[in-house]
Formats: structure tokens, sequence, C-alpha cells
């Protein structure tokens, strides 16, 4: 498949990114979240108090099939919107694009972790015992949701590779970042903040060169595979 995707770029006279390279594109240093993005609110401050019942509301209505699809949207890929492309769209038939999304990703967490580790808000189920998360307990910050974060600068990314399913990608990218409330291990304004970090960082992202020739290579490899004109 690899050859194959190789001789594609040759013949449309793209670069073929590197399956190698998995440094970000961006970093803190380019985006930094603690000068775009408001302070997350005090534990004991009443956003927080009311957020939390909040979480405890989406708990309460928390069915087995929610549960388990909060539990596989841990998963932080981009392969998370096959439901939206088809069962073609996976890793062996895109080796182009899966190392495109691979930097995109580190990218993600370059901005997003340090921000996370400057403010520190603790997890919902740490701050109320009456919160059972259905998902993977993490200890780091909350604020903001990394899988928001990249659950919208994915969205992004594909709404302009793929504008036929824009919408649906969007859409997707909602119940993605949700699905972290009804796991019991966000808050909704930290996924608020995630869907604004993920756009900025989108945006920051679209004007470097190595994005840019990266982009269009992955971009013609998925149109191809779903059957769109190049």
């Amino acid at each position: 498949m690899l050859r194959y995707a190789g001789a594609l770029f040759l013949i449309l006279g793209l670069a073929l990114p590197s399956l190698a390279e998995t440094l970000p594109y961006v970093t803190a240093k380019d985006v930094d979240l603690t000068r775009l993005l408001a302070p997350p609110p005090a534990n004991d401050s009443p956003q927080t108090q009311a957020e939390l019942q909040e979480v405890l509301r989406v708990q309460a209505r928390r069915t087995t099939e929610m549960a388990a699809a909060a539990s596989a949207d841990q998963q932080e890929d981009v392969f998370r919107f096959a439901n939206v492309f088809g069962a073609k769209f996976k890793p062996e038939n895109l080796p182009v694009a899966t190392a495109f999304f691979a930097r995109v990703a580190e990218s993600e967490g370059a901005v997003v972790d340090p921000a996370k580790d400057r403010w520190q808000r603790p997890r919902p189920f740490l701050l109320s015992s009456d919160i059972k998360p259905s998902v993977k307990m993490s200890k780091s910050g909350a604020y903001p949701s990394g899988h928001t974060s990249l659950g919208y600068l994915m969205a992004v990314v594909l709404g302009n590779m793929v504008p036929e399913k824009r919408s649906e990608v969007f859409a997707r990218a909602a119940d993605y970042a949700n699905n972290r409330i009804v796991g019991g291990v966000h808050y909704p304004s930290d996924i608020q903040a995630g869907r604004i970090t993920g756009t900025v960082i989108a945006a920051e992202m679209m004007t470097r060169p190595d994005f840019q020739r990266d982009y269009a290579a992955a971009r013609a490899e998925v149109r191809q595979l779903l059957g769109y004109p190049l």
C-alpha cells in the first residue's frame, strides 16, 4: 500500500510525508493557551459546583450503550471518524494520512499539555466522590479537554479535506467531546475550551509550509480512497 501511495503522489506531483516524522507542526511556543483562554473556574466557585451537578445529571441517565461509546472514544486518533467515512477509512488503507494525523495529534499534545500542567484543574471525580467515571480515570489537568481539542482539530482538517462530509464530521466531533462528560472525566467548560483550542491550533498549523505539504498528500490519499475527485 505504501508503494502504491508513493506512486500516486509522484503522479500528482505531491510530496510524500516521511512516515518516521512525528515532530509536532506547532507547540505551546506558537499557541500559548494561557494567554488565549480564560483560566478555569476555581474549585469552590459557583460555576464549578454547577458543572459538577451537570456531570451528575449526565451520570444519572448514562446507559450501558452511552458508557460503551464513551469508552470507545477514549482512543485518540482520526479513525474514530470511521463512522462518517465508512469501513474503508482505516490505517492500513491510509498510510500517508495515518502518518500525517499522527503529527497533527502530536501538535495537540504539544500545545495542550503545558496549559493543563499550568492550570491543574482537578477532574470532576476528584472533587466529588459521587461521580463514578465509566472510562479510565486520569489525574492530569482537566482544562482544557485534550480529547475535545484533538477531536475539533481533526474535524477542521477533515472538513477541509472532505467538505462533502463537513456537517457529519463536526457532528461526530461534538459526540466525541460530549463523551468525556458522559464518562465522568470532564466538566462542560473543559469541553468548551477544547473546542476553541482545537480550532486555534488548526488555524495556526495551516500557516506552516510543512503542514501544507503533508496535508496535500494526505488529502489526495483520503479522497482517492473514498472515491471523491482530487
